[in-house]
């Protein structure tokens, strides 16, 4: 099959699902195209973005040279539109995207002025809300083709001021995709709450590769004084805060690692800098993916604590999770999102209420005092194999692929526009 996976910016650090959702594309035999909004982090070292060669595969929309080349290409667009009924047409869509809260799609629009199409796939696999958005304006423009799905994560489906201005892009959107695909069984149910055609939905939870995550031993012992790693982005929504404050009030001994940066760390280094005797807290920075995984090897406890954003913002179900599962780490978390469906709540891991310290300490406490935890690590594994693993879940996905294919050949050819979207023997 042709797909195509439509994205903001690629390649992300913080979105390596993506990174294996389309590289899983290419093993199996795909010809698959990246179309981003801009580049990412070109430097990103992810073992499959360099073994299946992705950079080679990325349409990029946005000209290089900032918000100054934007205005441009815009220009162009413009200028272009005086004599072309498809520049036109585009502009018109553009201008009419932007009115409507996506002022994106119309960057993006006016980054292929004198560019031809982006071409005619099976299927448009867009990732975030936003994102299916900026596609289907791209389609309605006569610049892409073929039938869409959106998966849904977290942010696109909670932030309540992308939510407001997206409102009614959101819901041409609904109309529009010929598949909708939340990552859990909340978002299922706020899209429906939202009047997304129920028909359209089904769950497609993002994964781990399982097989090359080989569990530790669930028999090995807990250290003392117990090491607990995070891993996560430093913003409010990963509730770091909370980490650091319970690890402070529990009674056992601990060496708290974190991985990640953002705009929260120079607070939280300083909420860690005055620490209880047998408490370390150490602050690593950004890491490889590899590094993460030594750092799993090392741990008794992986804890994030999420918790719901003052705006809204909310996790999908955190692909950190998953890993520390699957290498038999004991995990801590919160009753947050779509948590509670990877996570059973004394089974395969602990949760806890959001933006609770005292709870977290108990938690700590709780996992310090574990005379054999070997069954809970065996269970955490066994619910990722079951549920999240990625080789089963790239498998839905190849076969939602084939459906919407098929239902768009069933469906007789795709009507011509009149404005000029080539045909699929000049794409």
């Amino acid at each position: 099959m042709k797909i195509a996976f439509f994205v903001a910016e690629f390649p992300v650090l913080s979105e390596t699902f993506v990174i294996r959702q389309v590289a899983g594309m290419v093993r199996a035999g795909h010809e698959v195209t990246v179309i981003a909004g801009q580049w990412g982090d070109r430097a990103l070292t992810h073992g499959a973005y360099r073994e299946c060669g992705l950079e080679e595969r990325v349409v990029v929309l946005r000209p290089p040279g900032g918000r100054a080349a934007q205005m441009r290409a815009l220009a162009q667009l413009a200028a272009r539109a005086l004599g072309s009924g498809s520049a036109r047409r585009a502009l018109r869509t553009g201008l009419t995207a932007a009115l409507q809260g996506s002022r994106a799609s119309l960057f993006d629009i006016a980054g292929m002025s004198g560019r031809s199409a982006l071409g005619r796939f099976d299927a448009v696999i867009a990732h975030f809300g936003q994102a299916g958005v900026r596609a289907m304006h791209l389609q309605q423009a006569g610049l892409l083709a073929g039938p869409l799905a959106t998966i849904f994560h977290g942010f696109d489906v909670s932030d309540r001021a992308t939510l407001a201005r997206l409102r009614k892009g959101y819901q041409a959107l609904y109309a529009h995709c010929a598949r909708l695909l939340p990552i859990s069984h909340l978002w299922q149910s706020r899209l429906r709450d939202w009047g997304a055609p129920a028909g359209k939905i089904e769950v497609l939870r993002m994964g781990v590769d399982v097989a090359s995550l080989s569990l530790l031993s669930p028999q090995r012992p807990l250290h003392r004084p117990l090491r607990v790693l995070s891993v996560a982005r430093l913003t409010e929504k990963k509730g770091i805060a909370y980490a650091i404050n319970g690890v402070r009030a529990a009674s056992s001994e601990i060496h708290f690692r974190i991985i990640g940066s953002g705009p929260e760390e120079n607070g939280l280094r300083a909420s860690a800098s005055e620490l209880p005797a047998g408490k370390r807290i150490e602050f690593l920075g950004r890491r490889p993916h590899a590094e993460v995984f030594e750092q799993l090897a090392w741990a008794d406890v992986f804890l994030l604590p999420s918790v719901t954003a003052s705006g809204g913002d909310m996790e999908g179900i955190p692909v950190a999770l998953m890993e520390a599962m699957a290498k038999g780490v004991l995990v801590l978390a919160t009753r947050h999102s779509g948590i509670p469906e990877l996570i059973d709540n004394g089974q395969n891991g602990f949760l806890v209420p959001e933006r609770d310290a005292t709870a977290i300490a108990a938690g700590l406490d709780r996992l310090a005092a574990l005379a054999d935890p070997g069954e809970i690590r065996e269970a955490a594994r066994r619910k990722v194999e079951m549920a999240f693993d990625e080789a089963q879940l790239l498998g839905q996905l190849e076969r939602i692929c084939r459906s919407m294919a098929g239902a768009a050949d069933r469906s007789g050819p795709e009507p011509r526009f009149a404005e000029g979207l080539p045909s699929q023997e000049t794409l």
